[in-house]
């Protein structure tokens, strides 16, 4: 899942198609440390290499809050990159958006009406084999 490019490490990278993908960086930031989202904010390169492609990378970050007075927001954008604030409601909503827009991806969390979206993700929850991934046997 992460990636050591040139310059910093991300927490996900995400090779769509032919020369598209998004690196995710996640960050737990607290009210009293700002300055960790603008060094997620600078620290990736646009372009990679992977064997014989170049990759154009845009970034999301998805961070528990953006205080009330950050610049981080224009900070993003201006390397293509966008912040996605987990304090705000249906956040996973706003990261299939994100990748829809950037990649053409296609999810039916992009079009689902917000009352829907917290059973639609209990649901999906419920299917994830917890206990296999683990590696618990309940076999015993």
């Amino acid at each position: 899942m992460s990636s050591r490019g040139e310059r910093r490490e991300s927490d996900a990278t995400l090779i769509y198609e032919a020369g598209k993908g998004v690196r995710f960086d996640i960050g737990f930031i607290g009210r009293g440390n700002p300055e960790i989202s603008l060094d997620k904010v600078s620290r990736f390169e646009r372009e990679i290499s992977l064997g014989r492609s170049t990759w154009y990378l845009s970034t999301i970050i998805i961070v528990d809050r953006i205080g009330a007075n950050s610049r981080i927001q224009q900070l993003a954008e201006a390397i293509d990159g966008t912040i996605i604030q987990m304090s705000m409601g249906y956040w996973p909503q706003q990261v299939a958006r994100e990748l829809s827009r950037v990649l053409g991806y296609r999810h039916e969390l992009v079009r689902m009406k917000q009352a829907e979206i917290g059973q639609y993700l209990r649901d999906k929850m419920d299917k994830v084999p917890l206990e296999e991934l683990l590696g618990f046997d309940d076999s015993a």
